[in-house]
């Protein structure tokens, strides 16, 4: 068993959840009577999607625009297992990843939409193996949007050049970025430039990842992909993955660029909406106690943990500060 701090890791994810999405539920659980009622497809968030709240109200609201039967699980109490793996917790790893499986398999669907990618890299690793045991199958969110293109209505031209930040490091990264370039491109008025980030980036901005490229070597990779954008008349930098988003938010503010994930395009073409990007907001005004009172009110609505909500404003929006860094012992 390892030392590691699963609560430090876990904790601050649905306090902060509760306070910045706009759905008035938390629409990533599922009771066992949901459970129960077949869907032809589950969306599986995973845990971290949900600090950005804004990315994961906007995919929900894309599959139902797009008319979509599923049900959507996600958060701490639906885990791959991942981070469990990686610190060396394999045993409680492969349990709580099989747990979930069994939850999807429960749905009866046609296949399981995934939105993670460190996700789908455990579970490719761990079925594949044979570790874990699954027999429907399951594909990254962007392919089926990709391959549903005639699904979308368009209602909202988006009359910009953006660049997408697109991970070459894996073969499923490289599809995902495939997929998600053919999206934006469906997008009328949207002229989108590719912007490789070959296998020295990996396959996500993960801090475990940045850690090992090194923050220094990172930062100027970034920069210069900025600078290449801006040389390309790009007024703006999309990401596949919200991990990117949430790891290169920095960015917008240093080299006056704006930062987006792809969904708040495809979302803002579809018409839907408005998701205020409120954990940019914060991140990026670096006070967590402004951010406290700002998202106060609603916990106290919701009947959510204020000293909870304390806790996770500080461990996201403190200047400096790695909510998702695996070094917490």
């Amino acid at each position: 068993m390892s030392k590691f701090n699963y609560n430090a890791y876990f904790g601050p994810i649905l306090p902060l959840a509760d306070a910045l999405r706009q759905s008035p539920e938390r629409f990533w659980e599922a009771t066992p009577a949901k459970l129960a009622q077949p869907h032809d497809y589950v969306l599986f968030l995973g845990c971290n999607v949900l600090r950005t709240m804004n990315l994961a109200e906007a995919m929900v609201a894309v599959l139902g625009a797009m008319k979509v039967d599923f049900i959507t699980l996600g958060g701490a109490g639906n885990c791959c297992g991942i981070v469990h793996h990686v610190v060396g917790d394999d045993k409680a790893a492969k349990g709580i990843a099989q747990r979930t499986l069994d939850k999807f398999a429960r749905v009866q669907p046609k296949a399981v939409l995934t939105y993670c990618p460190s996700c789908n890299v455990f579970f490719d690793e761990q079925i594949g193996s044979g570790a874990l045991a699954f027999g429907l199958p399951y594909l990254h969110v962007t392919q089926f949007i990709a391959e549903n293109l005639d699904r979308l209505a368009f209602k909202t031209p988006i009359r910009r050049r953006i660049g997408l930040h697109c991970h070459q490091g894996t073969a499923l990264s490289r599809n995902d970025s495939k997929h998600t370039l053919a999206i934006l491109r469906a997008i009328p008025g949207l002229d989108v430039v590719e912007l490789p980030a070959d296998e020295e980036w990996g396959y996500i901005c993960s801090p475990s990842i940045i850690a090992k490229i090194g923050t220094e070597r990172h930062r100027a990779m970034v920069a210069e992909t900025v600078a290449k954008a801006k040389a390309l008349g790009c007024d703006g930098l999309a990401t596949v993955y919200h991990t990117c988003y949430r790891e290169l938010l920095w960015a917008e503010g240093e080299h006056g660029i704006e930062w987006l994930n792809y969904v708040e395009l495809l979302a803002e073409a579809l018409g839907l909406g408005p998701f205020p990007p409120l954990y940019k907001r914060f991140v990026q005004a670096g006070d967590p106690e402004a951010a406290y009172a700002a998202l106060a009110g609603r916990i106290a609505e919701r009947g959510g943990d204020p000293d909870g909500l304390k806790r996770a404003v500080h461990a996201h929006f403190e200047p400096g500060a790695s909510p998702v860094s695996l070094d917490k012992p």
